[in-house]
């Protein structure tokens, strides 16, 4: 969903003729949805399936994208639902009622009852603001503000650096210093007078996890095979063509039982992505889930280093660096081809079902147990299972899950780390704290395994990035619905991982929905090695890019800590290749973003 919000003070002239001069130059196709003192959106017309335009009464704002009413609401339409009495409340409360009683994927502009303009994000869509001659201008896509023609961005070579430092950081802070992102969960609030702006937490994890707890396993499993249907359900009902990306794990393939016993589901079409790593082959696995699913099954080979310019990535123009780049130009050129013969449709995808069905090894679960319910014979099974699950001995558990209740265990999270390839002297003042996501604060009184989920759950639900704007089927994350995101924070750890397996208790859940050798694994796929065979294939070209890059140019990557790997034939060790495609991804993302966007 493409949009473009200008609020400013309609009470100063020179911001007036500011945004007056902008929605002049934003003409077909944009839309100008909604008009008002000191507001206007512009939206193009949306290509996403089942994304709209939901006008609230009284022009006082609109919501863009995909919005659901509560899973057990019976009423199919939000519309029935989204009445006069509704809107005040949301008005009433800022926004809270709109984030407490509806849900799905959308950003939400609107005046509350003390005249500051409210805007919030919940999903994937993307939303960044920036404020330029008294005007602050929010937007989905950067490259739609060129005919805004604004001043050049100036790069943030602290947040590139960090980027380097940590590739899955997810934080307010943008690439260029003029701009920064509205999380997903946050609202931003700007002052009526348009002078002050306050970036707030709206939907909050660590509140999800107070609010509720399912201590009975039997409850839990019921609650997460419900919740998952019903959110497929709907998901299915507003997406009649969707192209499955299964992958051959057990995520996609619960995705894939569950959308067949969606009774408004449409056209459902797979598609595999295999390396030549025999060791990364997911094919068969792939196959066992078409066939007992009676779907078609498309097996595409990834793009092979010949196929591919490490200086010439597809990528989209976007506020920040990502590494998902990466493994989306592996798989594009497969993706549109059958996209363009199955007609206008979605991509979905397991993704989130590491961070809520739990794929996660360590003595946390243990720990949760004791934090939980005290020292008592059900400890014993708990301590049991971490062992077995992270094949430590039982009494290396025990002592680590001591350690933790007295307030001495170390967070499995913990994010102070080695700095490669990157100078240590530009990056961010206390990096640790940088990098963290404000979910991670103050978060003392959760179980240490929740604080894990919460630390994973910031990072997958800020994921999303376009890949390149040559995209034909839009990626969808149906596992990261908001209501199973709370259902699966609000059973603890110990029951996600009863049993000692990694997914234990969704891996009962759906049972009769997924083939009994997926559900049996014990291993998970993985393309590491594709990507790192790629480097080392494509090494002359990776030099070339880096060494003689902007990064390297700036200081920000140290030339004498590569060149041992890139110019002497050193072999990378497994540790550092997070590091290296961050690297890579940095300089792509500088070289796309460099063009009249940003001054150095």
């Amino acid at each position: 969903m493409h949009f473009i919000a200008l609020v400013w003070n309609d009470e100063s002239k020179a911001a007036r003729d500011s945004a007056l001069q902008f929605s002049r130059t934003l003409c077909e196709p944009w839309d100008n949805t909604l008009s008002s003192e000191g507001l206007s959106v512009f939206c193009l017309p949306p290509t996403e399936l089942g994304s709209r335009l939901y006008g609230l009464p009284g022009a006082i704002g609109v919501v863009l994208g995909n919005l659901f009413t509560d899973i057990d609401d019976t009423r199919s339409s939000v519309d029935s639902v989204l009445t006069d009495k509704a809107v005040k409340e949301i008005v009433r409360t800022s926004g809270r009622h709109l984030v407490e009683h509806y849900w799905g994927e959308y950003v939400a502009v609107f005046r509350d009852a003390a005249g500051s303009l409210q805007i919030i994000r919940s999903g994937r869509i993307p939303c960044y603001h920036t404020r330029v001659a008294g005007v602050t201008v929010v937007f989905s896509d950067l490259a739609d503000l060129a005919p805004l023609e604004l001043p050049a961005f100036t790069m943030n070579w602290p947040y590139v650096s960090a980027f380097i430092y940590s590739s899955q950081l997810q934080v307010r802070s943008c690439g260029f210093r003029e701009v920064n992102e509205l999380l997903a969960g946050e609202r931003l609030e700007v002052s009526r007078d348009s002078v002050s702006v306050l970036q707030t937490s709206l939907w909050d994890p660590r509140s999800v996890c107070r609010s509720r707890r399912i201590d009975s396993y039997e409850e839990a499993v019921r609650e997460l095979r419900r919740v998952t249907q019903r959110c497929i359900d709907r998901w299915a009902a507003t997406h009649p063509r969707v192209l499955l990306s299964l992958s051959g794990g057990f995520d996609s393939a619960v995705v894939l039982g569950s959308l067949l016993n969606s009774p408004d589901r449409g056209e459902i079409t797979c598609v595999t992505h295999y390396s030549p790593d025999a060791r990364e082959d997911e094919r068969k696995y792939a196959r066992l889930a078409a066939a007992r699913a009676g779907v078609e099954l498309h097996e595409e080979p990834m793009e092979s280093s010949e196929q591919l310019d490490w200086h010439k990535f597809p990528t989209s123009q976007t506020p920040k660096p990502t590494v998902s780049w990466l493994l989306g130009s592996l798989q594009l050129a497969g993706i549109n081809r059958l996209a363009s013969r199955m007609g206008p449709c979605s991509l979905w995808t397991g993704q989130g079902g590491d961070h809520l069905f739990w794929q996660m090894r360590g003595y946390f679960s243990a720990a949760d147990y004791a934090w939980i319910y005290g020292w008592r014979i059900g400890l014993f099974s708990a301590i049991n299972d971490a062992a077995r699950l992270s094949r430590e001995s039982y009494w290396s558990v025990l002592k680590s899950t001591w350690k933790s209740c007295r307030g001495g265990g170390k967070h499995p999270t913990q994010k102070d780390r080695p700095a490669f390839f990157v100078n240590p002297t530009l990056l961010p003042d206390d990096p640790v704290h940088y990098i963290s996501h404000p979910w991670e604060c103050d978060a003392d009184d959760l179980p240490l395994g929740k604080r894990v989920q919460i630390s994973y759950l910031a990072e997958v639900l800020n994921r999303h990035r376009p890949v390149s704007p040559d995209e034909c089927a839009p990626q969808h994350h149906p596992l990261l619905s908001q209501p199973l995101v709370n259902s699966c924070l609000q059973i603890p750890t110990c029951l996600l991982l009863r049993g000692g397996h990694d997914r234990a208790l969704a891996r009962a859940a759906f049972s009769d929905r997924v083939p009994p050798e997926i559900i049996r694994r014990t291993d998970k796929g993985s393309i590491v090695s594709y990507i790192a065979q790629l480097i080392r294939r494509d090494v002359d070209r990776v030099r070339e890019l880096l060494l003689e890059g902007v990064l390297a140019g700036q200081g920000l990557i140290v030339r004498s800590a590569l060149e041992p790997y890139l110019v002497d034939g050193t072999p990378f060790r497994e540790e550092h290749y997070a590091s290296l495609v961050a690297c890579i991804a940095a300089e792509v993302w500088t070289r796309t973003c460099s063009d009249g966007l940003v001054r150095a």
